[in-house]
C-alpha cells in the first residue's frame, strides 16, 4: 500500500460545517476569533523554537528554569552526563537564541534562563489554554489504532 492510498480525505458535509459568514465562503469549524501572530514576531519566535530543536538544550533548559541562581558550566556538565564540549556546544544555541544568560566569573561561565523570553513562548501556545481537549484530541486517543 503506497502513502497515497492511505491517505484519507474527509470531506465534511453542509450539515456539519458552521453557519456561512458574510465572506459566503462556508466554514468547517466555529469562526476564528483572534488575530493571528504578526510575521515579525512569528520570525522572533521561530527563533527561540528552532533552538530548543534538540532534547539536550529542551533538558538544558528545563534543568535551568528550576535554579534560583545562574550555575557553572561544570556543574551542567555534571548533571547532564556529557562531555564539557557537548553542553558547551548547547549552551552556546541557547545564549544565542536568547533563551539562557551567560555571566562570566573568572574562568568559569555561568548561565541561567532568561524569563522574559521563556515567557514569550510560553504565550505564543498560551499555556493557560493548552490543557483543553478538542473533538482531534479525544478521537486520536480514544480507539486504538490497528
Amino acid at each position: 500500500m503506497t502513502q497515497r492510498e492511505r491517505t484519507v480525505v474527509v470531506t465534511p458535509s453542509e450539515a456539519e460545517c458552521a453557519p456561512i459568514p458574510p465572506s459566503g465562503v462556508p466554514l468547517c469549524s466555529v469562526p476564528l476569533t483572534t488575530p493571528r501572530l504578526p510575521v515579525d514576531e512569528a520570525k522572533q519566535i521561530s527563533v527561540l523554537f528552532k533552538a530548543l530543536g534538540h532534547p539536550h538544550r529542551v533538558q538544558l533548559i528545563n534543568l535551568l528554569a528550576r535554579q534560583s541562581t545562574p550555575v557553572c558550566v561544570y556543574d551542567i556538565t555534571i548533571a547532564m552526563d556529557l562531555a564539557q564540549s557537548t553542553v558547551s556546544h548547547h549552551l552556546k544555541q541557547l545564549v544565542s537564541a536568547g533563551l539562557l544568560r551567560r555571566e562570566q566569573r573568572g574562568i568559569w561561565a555561568y548561565y541561567s534562563v532568561d524569563h522574559a523570553a521563556t515567557a514569550h513562548l510560553s504565550a505564543v501556545i498560551d499555556l493557560d489554554v493548552a490543557p483543553q481537549r478538542n473533538e482531534l484530541d479525544t478521537a486520536d486517543t480514544a480507539a486504538p489504532r490497528a
